[in-house]
């Protein structure tokens, strides 16, 4: 399989239908990292598929709910570059998003292996695993994959000095694995940008944190900012108001935020970017004057957006129908 290079910077433009006199909306779309199936896991495979090929791997294995874009997006990198790829896979509800998702990832020739309930992961693994795999952590978030998504905003930031945009005060990203939320903490305090940046929840519990929160840390480390730990405390925060039910659950804030954000011709899912921009909209209804006083101008929200904007159908056509699937793989998607 061929595969072309994706597509860096991925563009940042202004939404003033949004913006108001207290908050201004701004959008960097790496929904278009790739003209094949884009999102913000293109910057992570791209890179762990490099780190496979590097250790002679012969099968990259990972782990994902059943409509994961990692998994997805890992299989595409794999097949081009001749590996197998491999995932135990966890059950998530059923929308027609996460079919699709499920059945491209299977027709790029990810083999699927369903481990129900998701805590049972850790001993399906051995049964799986092979000498000549090379073991991804879900959502492609290890070391490798944040550090991905720190170099991003070295990319952002000569977005910024080329004017594209103005220097933002606070950067929203969807938190559910970590590896996202964490390199882009990492990469504004490695570049010493006067922001925030927001993970809003996908996943309850205080597990995403932990995980973001490590994971800044150790791209730090990696890239010899050890002594600047200190300056995430400052940098990374979490929202885990729009979880709602549970992963990959519809909430009716998300909805919401589904039918606004495609008002603006961006196309949202129900488990991590609904979710997402349903928490940018509430900082856009809650940021009061006193706060644009203070900064003498309006605050300055940054939305990250990782879902892929290509159409998946061009995948789809080489893929096996909803009801080619084996009964074991049908059934990861629940009702």
């Amino acid at each position: 399989m061929l595969l072309s290079a994706p597509v860096y910077p991925t563009p940042v433009r202004a939404c003033p239908e949004l913006s108001h006199a207290r908050a201004e909306l701004w959008l960097k779309n790496d929904g278009l990292t790739h003209p094949i199936y884009g999102g913000n896991k293109v910057r992570k495979a791209e890179r762990l598929i490099a780190e496979a090929e590097r250790r002679g791997a012969k099968r990259v294995v990972s782990f994902g709910a059943a409509g994961s874009h990692h998994l997805l997006t890992l299989a595409m990198f794999a097949r081009a570059a001749g590996l197998e790829s491999a995932a135990l896979v966890f059950p998530q509800p059923r929308t027609t998003h996460v079919l699709d998702t499920l059945r491209a990832a299977i027709g790029l020739g990810l083999q699927v292996h369903p481990v129900r309930p998701a805590a049972w992961l850790p001993w399906a693994l051995p049964r799986v695993l092979r000498r000549s795999d090379y073991l991804i952590a879900p959502g492609g978030s290890n070391a490798i994959g944040a550090r991905a998504c720190a170099d991003a905003v070295d990319e952002l930031a000569q977005q910024i000095a080329a004017g594209e945009l103005p220097s933002p005060d606070l950067i929203v990203v969807p938190l559910g694995s970590g590896g996202t939320c964490a390199g882009l903490a990492a990469g504004v305090v490695r570049r010493g940008l006067a922001c925030r940046v927001l993970g809003v929840q996908v996943v309850g519990g205080v597990g995403p944190r932990l995980a973001a929160r490590y994971l800044a840390r150790r791209v730090l480390q990696l890239s010899g900012a050890s002594e600047d730990h200190e300056k995430l405390a400052t940098r990374l925060s979490f929202d885990a108001s729009q979880v709602g039910p549970g992963y990959g659950v519809s909430t009716a804030a998300g909805a919401r935020a589904t039918n606004i954000a495609r008002e603006i011709g961006l196309v949202l899912e129900p488990t991590y970017t609904a979710k997402a921009f349903a928490g940018v909209l509430q900082l856009l209804d809650t940021a009061t004057d006193s706060d644009a006083n203070q900064l003498g101008r309006p605050q300055r929200i940054l939305y990250w957006h990782t879902l892929s904007a290509t159409s998946l159908e061009p995948l789809l056509r080489e893929a096996p129908g909803e009801f080619e699937l084996p009964g074991a793989v049908r059934s990861l998607l629940r009702r």
